[in-house]
């Protein structure tokens, strides 16, 4: 171990990814293959505006706006064929930097004439399967249905879409993730149905606190999710409040912390500054996650 460079080290460590987002870890290298292979296929329909110049950008990184690049992931993985090529690509990426246990999570996504949403997510479960029967991939991964904050109305048709996929992949799909812009939308209303959940038994990972909203962060600590992705406006060190965090100490839940696309998106400082480190301190569990791997250029190792 003492004659191994740092990066062959922390590649070396067996790791967890709790919180993943499918089409965020799409490497530049899969993206090239995934807009090659949506020109081949649609010659007619065009991508976004300038996408070439924004996908080179990025893969030199120079992307001053890496979010730029999920309008041209969006417009390329509109089919069943770029899903399983994405899911196949993002799994072994993660199986390279040593991640030993994967949680992915999407939106489950339809298309008119291309894909249902049922076909979206049983395209990525096939790609989970084969991953899994694959003796040259030590790597175990489950995935998570995320719920869009913006589109509330597709939350039955979540958690039904769920149930059905549960009963005949009980070990793959475990659970729902709660996600998207949140400055649109008060989600304190879906409160108790995530109440009903639990009594069934299905888990959740909410983001919460990504932007300071006092309410909505304290009737969610009071629901007790699972586990928490980001949190990073409950401590008072990062504009937070006591009683946030009074709150979360009560009962401890695990905040899944994102560095590098934390500190790229603007919503931390600085690493010194990060939630990771004042949470760490007060003895709230954290899981260190990339979120967006492909967008953010990160990696657990690094």
């Amino acid at each position: 171990m003492e004659n191994l460079k740092d990066d062959d080290f922390y590649i070396s460590l067996p790791k967890i990814e709790l919180h993943a987002h499918l089409n965020g870890s799409i490497s530049y290298s899969t993206m090239e293959k995934l807009i090659n292979y949506h020109k081949t296929t649609w010659p007619d329909e065009k991508l976004p505006e300038n996408s070439d110049i924004v996908f080179k950008r990025g893969k030199d990184g120079s992307l001053d706006k890496p979010f730029e690049i999920f309008t041209i992931i969006h417009s390329v993985t509109d089919n069943t064929e770029a899903i399983r090529m994405t899911t196949h690509d993002v799994i072994r990426e993660f199986h390279a930097d040593n991640v030993k246990y994967l949680e992915l999570r999407s939106t489950p996504r339809e298309v008119d004439g291309r894909m249902s949403k049922l076909q979206y997510c049983e395209t990525i479960i096939k790609e989970i399967i084969a991953a899994q029967e694959d003796s040259d991939l030590d790597i175990h991964v489950n995935l998570l249905l995320s719920i869009d904050r913006r589109k509330l109305e597709c939350f039955e048709s979540t958690v039904q879409l769920y149930y059905n996929l549960k009963k005949i992949y009980p070990d793959i799909v475990v659970g729902l993730d709660i996600s998207g812009d949140p400055r649109i939308n008060d989600i304190t209303c879906i409160i108790p149905q995530l109440v009903k959940l639990r009594e069934n038994n299905v888990k959740v990972t909410i983001h919460l606190a990504e932007v300071l909203n006092f309410d909505e962060t304290l009737n969610f600590l009071k629901y007790i999710p699972d586990r928490i992705g980001h949190g990073t406006f409950i401590h008072p060190s990062t504009g937070g409040h006591e009683t946030l965090m009074k709150e979360l100490s009560l009962t401890p839940q695990p905040v899944e912390v994102c560095l590098t696309s934390n500190i790229i998106s603007g919503s931390v400082p600085s690493y010194s500054k990060h939630q990771a480190r004042y949470l760490h301190e007060s003895n709230i569990p954290i899981i260190l996650c990339t979120d967006d791997k492909g967008v953010f250029s990160c990696t657990l190792s690094r």
